[in-house]
């Protein structure tokens, strides 16, 4: 008896076989639907024609003749488990056999295998191998058990492999999904033509990529190059760049506080200038006053190299607002950097800093209360501060304008309750991170872009050199030279603790103090890292910007924020701990007056990776590379919370397909959605946290 089709949105529930155990696993994992299902693409795939017999694997000296990952199907003929005695770990170790020849199998401290594993079991086995006592073995393989009743599924040439969720092994998850191709219906097309052209339609992808013909292409199936894969990824961008495009032009019909602007004005702002600006500077501010006098709510991000400028078309912006009676408060991810702001806004607005506010977390009562009843009253029109701004005792006269800086460490929820503070008022998103094109559009989708492209002038370039640990003694040279001209340096530790984690023993911030004030016994030395407490963060900060140190020893604290124009050195220690944007980002703590600095790393893999920053001192040329090698998940150096959950696209293979997906967005806008397509974008607000961009 045929069973009748389904539309993808129904519950997978619906699907035979699947108890109440494996519909919670199911659940879990975010998969309710069939299209949560299908969407939710093989981890793997094992093709049959790189299937090896047990008896063609030899070895060639000591080696495996052909090293790397293999793939077997056998017989277990034996099983056990013992505890090893010096760690006490479970070991599991497995006879595979399948009549040409034998292999080992060995897994670390599984115990639940013992229960898994059983005599007589087929199983499908893949992982790299190595040599053991007993010859050639694999160690911590994947594994599938086979079908006994005669491995149906490995008649095609391509297995398609999906993860274990809790109950539900993989096999289990092969026929749920084999059953929903089988009676999914087709969905109503609702891809512009131009992105459809030349591709299948959304369940014919979705059926070659879970059930793959023979002739597929090995390589761009594992790559998730194929048209299929295009398909699916066109779709999941195309409604994101929907939604945002759809958020931003009902921004741009909500209404605005005008902030008015005159020649008076203008004058006034140029005389807290003290230097004359770049022309992206100027280009920048331009645009921002724009949209500060249009009428609408502004909504601008605002990025560019280290050290180009970006505080002070910020500072710029919130006298704008100052000087016309509003207030402009500026939210900072740390003390440290809130700080400095504030200081470097003091310095600039001379006696107009008495406007200024900073209220941070670590204040005393007494502090606090007399930071708050300024806000309150309005006396302070330039507030500057931390997490604290969210708090709800705190309350503004009128406030205009919110800078951010580092938008991505702070949550949405926090940033709404910011917004509710001021009755909807204008935003300026600041980005330590040059962040690529593709990138920038997918974390601040519906902001408008200024992006600061130039350094001011006088700003000297940052030699950079990598060098081995056993030739540190160079960079100890280099900083003792710059330290007998009365300059100042920065030394960075990865690490407060002592850690041996990977194959190189980590030496942590006590070791590198200690080794500092043997090689410079007679020059002032400050730590800082992450555990100080904020009084004694900044104490210690204070006296090395006041020169009273020569070395400031730290941690990634220092990695925004702190201007030290004396510094001329900078010494980064297991630099192959950093990511490529947050060594940029160290860099610019350098090089920030007009004699020449230095920027040496200390590192024992000398990787194509670091000789980027050693080639180019280009922040969006390196943040790119970063992004290839990183991922955006981690680009930023935590999570992302911003970021869409794609479940086929890929922001960095797939970004000349997100600029077309956005191009696309906006035609159909201006033309007015579909029925489909405004209920496919319904469905996939939530999945894809169109609600949650800002």
């Amino acid at each position: 008896m045929s069973l009748a089709p389904l539309p993808l949105v129904s519950k997978v529930t619906v699907l035979r076989g699947l108890g109440p155990a494996r519909a919670a696993a199911l659940q879990e994992a975010g998969i309710e639907s069939l299209r949560d299902l299908l969407w939710s693409l093989p981890y793997r795939y094992v093709d049959r024609g790189s299937l090896r017999s047990l008896g063609s694997l030899a070895l060639r000296g000591m080696e495996p003749a052909d090293p790397g990952i293999v793939t077997v199907l056998g017989t277990l003929q034996d099983v056990r488990q013992s505890t090893t005695r010096v760690q006490h770990m479970t070991l599991t170790e497995a006879l595979l056999e399948d009549g040409t020849g034998s292999l080992r199998l060995i897994w670390f401290n599984q115990p639940y295998l013992g229960r898994t594993l059983k005599v007589g079991d087929r199983l499908l086995v893949f992982g790299a191998l190595s040599v053991g006592r007993h010859g050639l073995e694999l160690r911590s393989p994947q594994f599938e058990v086979m079908d006994a009743a005669g491995d149906t599924g490995w008649v095609r040439r391509f297995l398609p492999l999906y993860r274990r969720m809790g109950p539900l092994p993989g096999r289990a998850r092969q026929a749920l999904v084999a059953e929903a191709l089988g009676r999914a219906h087709p969905p109503e097309d609702w891809l512009p033509i131009e992105l459809a052209k030349d591709l299948p339609d959304a369940l014919s992808a979705l059926r070659l990529l879970h059930d793959p013909p023979d002739d597929s292409d090995a390589l761009a199936l594992e790559e998730g190059r194929t048209p299929a894969h295009h398909r699916l990824a066109s779709e999941e961008l195309f409604a994101f760049a929907l939604g945002v495009a759809m958020r931003r032009a009902g921004r741009m019909r909500r209404k605005g506080r005008v902030v008015t602007t005159s020649a008076e004005l203008r004058e006034r702002l140029h005389s807290f200038l003290p230097f004359r600006l770049t022309g992206a500077q100027r280009k920048a501010f331009r645009e921002i006053v724009q949209d500060l006098t249009s009428g609408r709510v502004m909504n601008r991000l605002l990025q560019g190299d280290v050290g180009s400028g970006k505080t002070l078309v910020a500072l710029l912006s919130m006298a704008m607002v100052a000087e016309t009676g509003g207030q402009g408060a500026l939210l900072a991810p740390t003390e440290v950097l809130a700080r400095q702001h504030a200081e470097s806004f003091r310095r600039i607005l001379g006696k107009e800093g008495d406007a200024l506010q900073l209220l941070l977390g670590g204040m005393k009562a007494a502090e606090k209360r007399a930071a708050l009843a300024r806000i309150a009253s309005g006396e302070a029109r330039y507030v500057v501060g931390t997490h604290a701004l969210f708090q709800e005792a705190v309350t503004f006269q009128q406030l205009q304008l919110v800078v951010v800086d580092e938008q991505h460490r702070f949550g949405v929820k926090q940033r709404e309750a910011l917004k509710e503070k001021g009755g909807d008022p204008h935003w300026l998103v600041m980005s330590a991170t040059p962040i690529p094109r593709s990138l920038a559009l997918a974390v601040f989708g519906d902001l408008d872009q200024s992006v600061l492209d130039e350094l001011p002038p006088g700003r000297q370039p940052i030699t950079t050199r990598l060098h081995k640990p056993e030739l540190a003694e160079r960079a100890w040279e280099r900083m003792r030279g710059e330290l007998a001209q009365g300059h100042q340096a920065f030394v960075v530790s990865p690490s407060i603790d002592p850690s041996d984690e990977g194959k190189v023993p980590l030496r942590d911030i006590q070791a590198m103090e200690a080794l500092l004030r043997a090689i410079f016994p007679d020059v002032g030395l400050e730590v800082v890292h992450g555990r100080l407490k904020a009084d004694e963060m900044a104490a210690r900060m204070g006296r090395f910007v006041r020169g009273e140190a020569g070395i400031l020893l730290a941690t990634t604290v220092i990695e925004v924020g702190v201007d030290v124009p004396n510094a001329t050195v900078m010494v980064v220690d297991h630099a192959e701990r950093f990511g490529l944007s947050q060594l940029h980002q160290l860099r610019g703590r350098v090089g920030r007056g007009t004699r020449a600095s230095h920027f040496l790393m200390l590192s024992g893999s000398e990787t194509e990776r670091l000789h980027t920053l050693v080639e180019t001192q280009d922040g969006f040329r390196i943040a790119q590379r970063d992004l290839e090698l990183r991922g955006p998940g981690e680009f930023f150096g935590v999570k992302q919370a911003g970021l869409p959950r794609f479940q086929v696209a890929d922001l960095v293979r797939d970004r000349s397909l997100l600029l077309r997906c956005r191009e696309a967005a906006d035609r159909t806008l201006a033309h007015g959605l579909s029925d489909a397509q405004s209920d496919w974008l319904k469905r996939e607000q939530t999945r894809l946290k169109l609600a949650e961009i800002s």
